[in-house]
């Protein structure tokens, strides 16, 4: 006799840039309201090659230092959230294959609202399949049931952060090459950028990149967070000469530098920072 076991996961993925994920396409996958900006629009489209249902709901997450979210608990109040004052239209989405569907998120700032940033994240819900949920394999039956989440911002007297990268580690072993960045962040409100670093060799005057992360944010709770950054597969362990690493703005905050310094490496051991 062959025993069904049925499983219900619930994969969670932070989309930072224009990503497809499984089966649904997002974008954007950041939504920043400025003061003035009353209406915002959310392209979803259906990747896969069935129908599929979405619901659409708020969530609110803390940032965690070394990357990712946390769920805050039912019993738990955010006092940055966003959620009572945005009304989503439509909050479930049908989508045949290859279709695409609008959302739009409508603001409501109360009078009196504090000066400070608000956020919460728009979870884009999977609903089973029931075509799908029959489906046998294996003899395991499984559901799988994703949730897709994009951050929704809204900045009251934005100021811009004060961001400060302090530390550099190289991490080399068999399994990664990467570059381990510490950055101290001040101020109430979140920055969003890119990070690049650079290396010269010694003797030389010519820098190339050798890694880079898009869509970074720093959010107001976190004081400190470390980004990893993997090296270019086809860049060697820099070894001797001088790493830059600069931390550039997106978006609103376009042609900002948040930070940038310098630091001597010799025998792929990083040197203090400038």
């Amino acid at each position: 006799m062959t025993i069904i076991k049925t499983f219900f996961i619930l994969v969670s993925f932070i989309l930072i840039s224009f990503h497809s994920y499984a089966n649904l396409l997002i974008s954007p996958t950041r939504i920043n309201f400025d003061e003035r900006q009353r209406v915002a629009k959310v392209i979803v489209v259906n990747n896969s090659n069935e129908p599929k249902t979405y619901r659409l709901e708020w969530q609110d997450k803390v940032a965690l230092a070394g990357g990712g979210y946390a769920n805050l608990a039912a019993d738990q109040e955010s006092l940055s959230s966003l959620k009572n004052m945005v009304r989503i239209s439509p909050s479930q989405v049908r989508l045949a294959p290859g279709e695409r569907q609008i959302v739009k998120l409508a603001i409501r700032k109360p009078k009196g609202l504090a000066e400070q940033e608000y956020r919460s994240h728009l979870a884009f819900k999977a609903l089973p399949n029931e075509a799908q949920s029959q489906q046998q394999r294996l003899g395991i039956k499984v559901n799988l049931l994703l949730s897709y989440t994009i951050p929704v911002i809204l900045r009251k007297g934005a100021e811009k952060p004060n961001v400060n990268i302090s530390n550099l580690q190289l991490i080399h072993s068999p399994e990664k090459k990467a570059l381990e960045i510490e950055i101290k962040r001040e101020g109430g409100f979140s920055s969003f950028g890119k990070l690049e670093v650079f290396f010269k060799q010694k003797g030389t005057d010519t820098e190339k990149k050798i890694a880079m992360l898009n869509d970074f944010s720093i959010y107001p709770e976190l004081k400190t967070t470390t980004a990893t950054i993997p090296i270019f597969t086809d860049q060697n362990i820099p070894k001797n000469g001088e790493i830059r690493v600069i931390y550039t703005g997106l978006k609103e905050y376009r042609d900002t530098i948040f930070s940038e310094k310098v630091a001597p490496i010799n025998n792929a051991i990083i040197g203090n920072l400038k």
